[in-house]
């Protein structure tokens, strides 16, 4: 494939958990912005000329980047045969150079990974997509009332969204398992210390569990990131393999990539730093490696490159991994515009299949037709109070191309 590089303090920390973004979440509205790098453009997108900007990837993204109020951001623009990545700005507020290969934290398009995952194994007869969640992983998961595998995957369980709505430090008094209490209590006391504590998967579903469903299961849809640790924890359980053992062995090593990795137990951090900037006349703070809430990794932990992220969300939509009725069935949503870890985007240029993600500092999208031919990804490495809207920018990147 021919590729073109265009340089360019309590357990209430586990809401970090929160910020892994669903597909169509509204992100809460903007604050100050950093200074932008003066070695690019910092024109608005509606200065530029229209017929310019889709000719031009680098300007396009150093327009939205400026605009937004990144330090930097990175994108690989997919179509046919041919890549093309863009890097622009700084990987950091230091003025680190910013390279179109840069890693970054993807957040939620963690999820259609470990959906791919979760069916790999439904076509290895390992699991059914009507198996109960609660006989796979009893005490985990409540079986009354029942949840299915299918369920956690398309938000359809009624799983309680603890990192968004609940209260982790007051939920951790309900726990009745005494080790899961104890060990929440422990975290709480490890942070108020100062110490870095990734809370783990089983603490985050429990504490989940402290609460009702948010219906009769399969009656609605919620998007919820607890179905995500439920999945990590459910292809662990039956395939007897760790999550990042499967994302290397079934993704990465036959798609031929290096850089993509899920924490944990990769705690290295990114190049493209992230930096959330919610307060007025705040200063943007450095949040890349703030891992409390990322439990397993099953809701949002893979790092990677827009390249290698291309690569991936491509072979998921064309059936490179998976068998054509499973990815017929990720690509069709149950309700809202959710199927089995993938979300379905309406572009210019047609009918996308992707996933959106928010977390520590970085926001991002990854994007791929029906067939896998054509696709794009974009991340930004700050959070504000404004929305980058990434699908609009990702269209305006890809579908002059297409």
């Amino acid at each position: 494939m021919k590729r073109i590089h265009v340089a360019g303090i309590a357990l209430a920390a586990i809401a970090l958990l929160a910020a892994c973004a669903a597909p169509a979440a509204t992100p809460p509205a903007r604050a100050t912005s950093p200074a932008a790098s003066p070695a690019q453009s910092l024109a608005p997108l509606s200065s530029a000329s229209p017929t310019a900007m889709a000719d031009d990837p680098q300007a396009l993204l150093d327009a939205a980047r400026a605009r937004y109020g990144a330090p930097g951001a990175v994108a690989a623009i997919g179509v046919g045969g041919t890549r093309i990545a863009v890097a622009s700005g700084t990987a950091d507020l230091r003025g680190s150079p910013l390279r179109p290969d840069a890693r970054f934290r993807i957040a939620s398009i963690t999820k259609p990974i470990v959906a791919t995952l979760v069916l790999d194994a439904v076509a290895r007869g390992k699991v059914s997509l009507d198996s109960s969640v609660a006989d796979l992983l009893p005490g985990v998961v409540r079986a009354d009332p029942p949840i299915t595998v299918r369920m956690i995957l398309n938000h359809t369980s009624g799983v309680f969204d603890e990192g968004n709505e609940g209260d982790p430090v007051a939920d951790v008094a309900l726990l009745a398992d005494p080790a899961l209490k104890a060990e929440g209590l422990d975290d709480i006391r490890r942070l108020a210390a100062g110490e870095k504590v990734i809370a783990s998967g089983r603490v985050l579903i429990a504490l989940a569990e402290t609460h009702p469903r948010y219906f009769a299961p399969g009656s609605g849809y919620h998007y919820s990131n607890i179905n995500y640790q439920i999945a990590a924890e459910l292809v662990g359980k039956v395939t007897g393999e760790t999550l990042a053992d499967l994302l290397r062995t079934r993704i990465a090593q036959p798609l031929g990539l290096a850089r993509t990795t899920i924490a944990p137990p990769d705690l290295s951090s990114p190049e493209l730093r992230g930096y959330d900037d919610f307060t007025p006349g705040s200063s943007p703070a450095d949040v890349t490696d703030d891992l409390t809430g990322f439990g397993n990794g099953g809701n949002g932990g893979v790092m990677s490159t827009a390249d290698e992220l291309l690569t991936i969300v491509e072979a998921i939509t064309s059936g490179r991994l998976l068998p054509a009725p499973l990815v017929a069935d990720m690509k069709t949503p149950a309700r809202n515009s959710y199927g089995l870890g993938l979300a379905t985007y309406t572009l210019p240029c047609g009918t996308f299949y992707g996933h959106e993600g928010s977390v520590l500092g970085t926001r991002s999208i990854a994007l791929a037709n029906d067939n896998g031919t054509d696709g794009v990804v974009v991340a930004m490495n700050i959070r504000t109070n404004d929305d980058p809207v990434l699908v609009q920018l990702g269209g305006r990147l890809l579908c002059p191309r297409v």
